[in-house]
């Protein structure tokens, strides 16, 4: 796992935050989630407003047994963050790669949206009704997404993937305009 730290701190821009190494630091932390689920429960948690390093360890499980994962979390946290506030539009869901069989993708793009709505909804008091209809209509398809089963066929992943980098890009925007 490649990390760089500046006076103990991970930068994120160096930290491998690929799917594989994720896995890898999720399973020798005893985390259950997959790395999609993580990364879509860190997501939804960032696009609520809540950015305390508290909730999202809670959210994943106790870094102070896992060095690592700490690092892993403030890292993920630090490049989304950097993504969304940035304007860049670099978001992707954390999904395995092409080479990955689609049925396996398929299944770790549902797995991500049940992360981020479970990031999103974690501390309560967060309704859809406080949204705009644009948000609203984003949540619901996502908590659909999180829902669905069978597998999707390639051209169909690509478009859901995109929609999620749009979709996740607006629920950011609306929600940090009411957090700032």
């Amino acid at each position: 796992m490649a990390a760089a730290t500046n006076r103990g701190r991970i930068s994120a821009m160096a930290y491998d935050l690929s799917f594989h190494t994720t896995a890898l630091t999720l399973e020798a932390a005893g985390v259950l989630v997959n790395p999609s689920e993580a990364h879509g429960i860190l997501t939804g948690l960032l696009c609520a407003g809540i950015t305390d390093d508290e909730a999202a360890f809670s959210a994943l499980g106790d870094p102070s047994d896992s060095p690592e994962l700490g690092d892993y979390i403030k890292a993920a946290r630090s490049r989304l963050a950097h993504g969304f506030q940035e304007a860049q539009f670099d978001f992707e869901p954390l999904l395995p790669d092409d080479t990955w069989p689609t049925a396996q993708r398929s299944r770790a793009l549902t797995q991500w949206c049940s992360g981020f709505i479970t990031g999103f909804y974690l501390r309560g008091g967060n309704s859809i009704e406080d949204h705009s209809e644009t948000v609203s209509e984003a949540l619901m398809d996502i908590a659909d997404l999180a829902c669905a089963s069978g597998t999707v066929d390639e051209h169909d992943l690509t478009e859901i993937a995109e929609y999620l980098r749009v979709g996740v890009q607006l629920i950011y925007e609306e929600t940090a305009e009411k957090t700032t």
